[in-house]
C-alpha cells in the first residue's frame, strides 16, 4: 500500500469543510455566485493556512459541471481535480 501523508488523506473538499479562513472562503464564494471570476489568483502565506486546499475547492466551484455555485463531487470535472488527474 502506498503511503498517503494526512494533509492529503483529509484534506478538506468543500468550503464549508475550511476551518478559519472565512473571509477568503466568503470572497470565493461570492465570486463564483455572481460568476466574477478573476483572470487570476494568488495563494500566498505560510505552511498549514491551506492555500492549495482552498485553490482545489475553488477549481472545483468553477468547473463543475452541475447546477448550483458548489462543487457536486459527482461529475467528471470535481472527481479529477479529487484525485489530481485534471489536466488544467
Amino acid at each position: 500500500m502506498e503511503y498517503q501523508a494526512l494533509y492529503r488523506k483529509y484534506r478538506s473538499q468543500t468550503f464549508d469543510e475550511i476551518a478559519g479562513q472565512q473571509h477568503i472562503v466568503r470572497t470565493l464564494k461570492n465570486a463564483v455566485i455572481r460568476n466574477k471570476i478573476a483572470h487570476a489568483y494568488l495563494f500566498c502565506g505560510p505552511r498549514g493556512t491551506g492555500k492549495t486546499s482552498i485553490a482545489k475547492i475553488f477549481a472545483k466551484a468553477m468547473n463543475c459541471t452541475c447546477d448550483g455555485n458548489k462543487p457536486c463531487m459527482q461529475c467528471d470535472n470535481c472527481k479529477m481535480i479529487t484525485d489530481g488527474s485534471h489536466p488544467d
